[in-house]
């Protein structure tokens, strides 16, 4: 099989409304992967027709797994490089562009950084990581992947495909990462992937599992020395 160059993963839940321009405006760049976590309205079949790849999940398994889902054909179709952007239309593309550039610079994965975090846990979630790992805004859906470097250093597994933890792992292991300041805009509906206290309590518990993991690897060290 032909090594391709980039692809665009989009998790998208009932985003009909701006799917397709997403899609066209980034078909100029790379080939899209859209990871359909069972819409109602008609996500898949616009994706579909806009050119995309389109996977649709058979239930709802929310934003991670749709990611991951999106990652693990992106691998398979041996891409070197995957950027992943939501599907609401709030990333720019001018910034999916500049990700694209800096990669081919040989980072491993560059990351952005938005101006404002909209839910309480981000800002508290991301003050730790700042504090700890350098990283502003590790929960950005804005992020683009060298996957030959990642799978170099053994970061893409079935656990740890992609995300939040690649990232902290590449700050715990001082790897070659870009954080860079992006532009987004706000939607006017309600977020498809959980609103603020659904999504609040998402936030909550993966910040719960990453300082758990951070101390135990610390205790751990600290006893072995």
């Amino acid at each position: 099989m032909s090594k391709k160059k980039i692809c665009f993963i989009i998790p998208a839940f009932n985003e009909e409304r701006k799917i397709i321009s997403l899609i066209l405006g980034l078909r100029r760049y790379g080939d899209i992967i859209v990871v359909d976590d069972f819409s109602t309205d008609k996500t898949n079949i616009l994706a579909k027709k806009s050119g995309a790849k389109v996977i649709k999940h058979k239930k709802n398994y929310g934003y991670d797994k749709s990611l991951n889902t999106g990652v693990r054909l992106a691998n398979k179709l041996s891409y070197k490089y995957i950027i992943t952007i939501d599907g609401d239309g709030q990333h720019s593309l001018n910034d999916a562009k500049k990700i694209i550039k800096y990669l081919n610079k040989k980072y491993i994965l560059v990351h952005g950084k938005r101006k404002k975090l909209q839910r309480f846990m981000e800002k508290v979630f991301s003050l730790y990581t700042k504090i700890f790992f350098n990283i502003s805004d590790p929960l950005c859906g804005l992020k683009g992947y060298n996957l030959e470097i990642c799978k170099k250093y053994g970061l893409l597994n079935e656990n740890n495909y992609i995300g939040t933890k690649v990232l902290l792992e590449c700050g715990k292991k001082k790897l070659n990462i870009l954080e860079i300041n992006i532009a987004t805009t706000s939607r006017k509906d309600a977020p498809r992937f959980g609103g603020s206290i659904k999504g609040n309590f998402k936030i909550l518990k993966v910040f719960i599992a990453t300082v758990f993991a951070d101390f135990k690897n610390l205790f751990l060290t600290k006893k072995n020395i």
